[in-house]
């Protein structure tokens, strides 16, 4: 004969979250301009974000606007989570609703 009992589950103990290290803010750091999104790839659990930028090449006889790219942006899943939350919650803030947005019509490319 068997005889079990079932203990209550309790909630996992809450840990304390370590402080935030200082942020030093870096007046020489690099600054990119993107007026697009060239695409996104999650590579082995890193959320790459490849970011584009309209050029034209004058050094041609007939300049043509191309895409170029200006950077990447490779995040973790985490931070990349922790991205979309801030910057939806600031567009939000500004009035700039992304939600809003597409439930009026918008589309984004």
């Amino acid at each position: 004969m068997f005889i079990t009992s079932k203990q209550p589950s309790l909630p996992a103990p809450m840990l304390p979250t370590p402080p935030q290290p200082a942020l030093i803010d870096n007046p020489f750091a690099p600054e990119i301009y993107a007026n697009g999104l060239a695409g996104f790839a999650n590579i082995g659990g890193l959320i790459a974000i490849t970011l584009e930028s309209g050029r034209c090449d004058h050094s041609r006889a007939q300049p043509e606007m191309e895409r170029v790219v200006v950077g990447r942006l490779v995040l973790p899943v985490s931070t990349a989570q922790a991205l979309v939350a801030a910057l939806n919650n600031f567009l939000e803030q500004q009035g700039l609703s992304p939600s809003a947005a597409i439930a009026a019509g918008a589309t984004f490319q």
